[in-house]
């Protein structure tokens, strides 16, 4: 609990096969890294540094400090914080501004970039179930394998999805998967090559007056681009400062 009132949720899971699972206020919180000790997590709490590292053993307690400060017991107030107890550019919790910057980035280019997996997996199961016709399908899935499909239909004259028209499908969704590794890779090129892609992709469905996955259209660009711009921000962070000049003589 802040010394404000405000109470904060942290818990900790571990499923049967080992898997370490910590969620606060009900986000999920990814690994910082790994030590001897076991996983780290870390996140803020206001303008406080929170870390806890849960041990490999099952047996093992994990150890939450805030601000340098470990925490013991269930609950506990947060004191106010101690500015003369840190260091410049550096937690308590031995974490630099700048890497705690970085990963956070990481993460949320990583979380934007995944979402050409999910455009690329869906995109595939859309296209089985039309050839199965089942008039059902996921909306965050592409437009263009629809016309494809489509088209395919009309002009072999059949019921069914001729088998290229689905290797088509499958070559689409495999470049929308490239677009997603490049993504995490860092290649900011494709990453806003492949949003650009599947923001035209988007006017198929205005085209069809289909405004529901239009809008989720819409929703997957933004994410997208947010991931993109997290990128880009990354790399300025990684970009090595000009040296500082030096007066002569």
């Amino acid at each position: 609990m802040e010394p404000s009132g405000r109470k904060h949720e942290l818990h900790v899971d571990r499923s049967l096969f080992g898997q370490i699972s910590v969620v606060f206020d009900r986000r999920r919180v990814p690994r910082f890294d790994r030590g001897d000790e076991g996983e780290r997590y870390v996140m803020t709490i206001g303008s406080r540094l929170a870390s806890i590292v849960v041990p490999p053993s099952t047996g093992g307690q994990p150890r939450l400090t805030i601000d340098g400060r470990e925490v013991f017991g269930a609950e506990a107030l947060l004191a106010p914080p101690d500015p003369a107890a840190s260091q410049p550019g550096v937690s308590a919790a031995g974490i630099s501004a700048q890497d705690l910057s970085r990963y956070q980035l990481l993460q949320r280019r990583d979380l934007g970039g995944g979402w050409f997996y999910w455009i690329a997996g869906a995109s595939i199961l859309n296209s089985v179930l039309y050839a199965a016709r089942i008039d059902w399908g996921l909306v965050v899935g592409l437009g263009i394998t629809q016309v494809i499909d489509a088209f395919a239909i009309a002009l072999s004259h059949t019921v069914r999805t001729p088998i290229y028209a689905i290797l088509l499908d499958v070559l689409v969704a495999g470049i929308f998967l490239l677009f997603g590794r490049s993504a995490r890779r860092g290649r900011l090129g494709i990453y806003a090559l492949g949003i650009i892609v599947y923001a035209l992709d988007g006017l198929i469905f205005i085209y069809a007056a289909d405004w529901f996955a239009f809008s989720f259209h819409v929703f997957a660009t933004y994410s997208l681009v947010t991931g993109w711009r997290a990128g880009r921000a990354l790399v300025r962070l990684d970009r090595p400062a000009p040296a500082a000049a030096t007066a002569a003589g």
